[in-house]
């Protein structure tokens, strides 16, 4: 015999077999990325691991794919 009133994740879970109520994590400013991380938006800088030397964010280029105008290191976002 079949127990009405429990859905395709058990009593109280939706769908996924998630808890209900438990939203996504949510990073800077409430905003998510598209893989779930934060979303860091156009602003900020790109900062060289290696001697520290810091660059204004340029808009649709990654940190990671510039490098440093000093020592030529890879950046990252600040």
């Amino acid at each position: 015999m079949t127990n009405k009133g429990q859905g395709y994740g058990g009593a109280g879970q939706g769908r996924r077999g998630g808890v209900q109520g438990q939203g996504r994590r949510q990073g800077a400013g409430g905003r998510l990325g598209r893989m779930g991380g934060s979303a860091l938006g156009p602003g900020g800088n790109c900062v060289c691991p290696a001697c520290g030397t810091k660059v204004e964010h340029q808009r649709g280029i990654p940190c990671n794919q510039m490098t440093c105008p000093k020592c030529g290191a890879p950046m990252t976002r600040e």
